[in-house]
């Protein structure tokens, strides 16, 4: 995989992570009917945002080798 592959996968897991710890706090994203809100994939941008800036910060993200 290439870094950005590598990064990507590293929030995907983190994600997964922190849905199996607390299902509960991705429920806002569902309705009461099990149906997906319309904004799924806007809500879905957001949170993977904030995972990549909590993860870069902790220096948990791949890093492009240097130039």
């Amino acid at each position: 995989m290439n870094v950005t592959q590598q990064r990507m996968a590293a929030i995907f897991n983190e994600w997964a992570k922190r849905y199996a710890v607390n299902p509960s706090e991705f429920s806002e994203i569902i309705d009461e009917n099990g149906n997906v809100v319309k904004d799924y994939g806007e809500s879905c941008v957001i949170y993977f945002e904030k995972l990549s800036k909590e993860l870069y910060e902790k220096d948990l993200l791949p890093r492009p080798p240097s130039v």
